[in-house]
């Protein structure tokens, strides 16, 4: 029989919400920022965070790294934990440079934000939906070495129907911690657009915590998907196509962006250009 992850972190002195948190960040980010514990149990700061990361830090399942100027990051990072998750090698346990830390707090954001979708977390969980939802070819989101590609697998990926996986439409979310040009958004395009057009239904949101990059973001993604013009509404209001390649599959290509209105800790050597602070403090 299979254990509830989440009772299993209960196991350890959580409460549920507690667990439940503690678990979607092992899944999605390995590190929190005090006001995303808050707005997951829609509290406003006070003795609970503070009860529940005494609690976690006590036990030694999690580390506070202090960014100054008021900013603690914290780090989940025991063994415990993630092995009660089934990944006791996730690469989220390891220590992060500033970008990434930035990075993975955006992601946690984006999923509490967006949090109807069903996600999927693991790496297996990714190839299984490939191959025997799906039924794609391999090559399309594995090396030869059977892992998926490192672009594939380091941004949420979600489906809006988890009843109907073969037919949901499938979002995948890029995040930009602060880029100063959209070259890793085109690096992640090279990679990612055949098994995009071989998904036909699929949605790319381009999450950032500025504007800075989106208008040229969405030329970029158009330049590859612009056989028609728009036809409706995605999910965040932006325009919607429907783009027929050479092959005699239809694909539904929607592009959005999504602006996450939150601070971030500034990077501790130099701050990358055309990044900008957001509208929320929150640590």
């Amino acid at each position: 029989m299979t254990v509830d992850p989440i009772v299993a972190i209960e196991s350890l002195g959580y409460t549920e919400r507690e667990a439940a948190f503690l678990y979607l960040v092992a899944v999605h980010s390995g590190y929190f920022l005090r006001r995303q514990f808050d707005y997951f149990i829609d509290r406003n700061k006070g003795a609970i965070v503070m009860r529940f990361l005494e609690k976690a830090r006590i036990a030694g399942h999690i580390e506070s790294l202090d960014y100054k100027q008021g900013w603690h990051v914290y780090h989940l990072f025991s063994r415990a934990i993630y092995r009660l998750i089934g990944d006791v090698e996730s690469k989220n346990r390891r220590r992060k440079g500033d970008a990434q830390v930035r990075a993975r707090l955006m992601t946690l954001d984006y999923v509490l934000e967006n949090n109807g979708d069903h996600y999927l977390e693991s790496e297996a969980e990714r190839i299984r939906f490939f191959e025997q939802d799906r039924r794609l070819a391999t090559d399309l989101f594995a090396g030869d070495d059977g892992r998926l590609y490192p672009l594939l697998a380091s941004f949420p990926l979600s489906l809006t129907d988890r009843t109907r996986p073969a037919q949901s439409l499938v979002r995948v979310a890029f995040i930009d911690e602060g880029f100063a040009t959209i070259e890793k958004f085109l690096r992640f395009l090279s990679v990612a657009e055949p098994l995009l057009r071989a998904l036909q239904d699929f949605e790319l949101i381009y999450v950032g915590s500025s504007d800075f990059n989106f208008q040229v973001a969405k030329a970029a993604f158009w330049k590859r998907f612009s056989n028609t013009p728009p036809r409706s509404l995605g999910l965040f209001d932006q325009g919607v196509r429907s783009v027929t390649p050479r092959s005699a599959a239809t694909v539904q290509a929607r592009f959005t962006t999504f602006l996450l209105g939150y601070s971030y800790p500034k990077f501790q050597r130099s701050e990358v250009r055309g990044s900008t602070e957001g509208s929320h403090v929150g640590s």
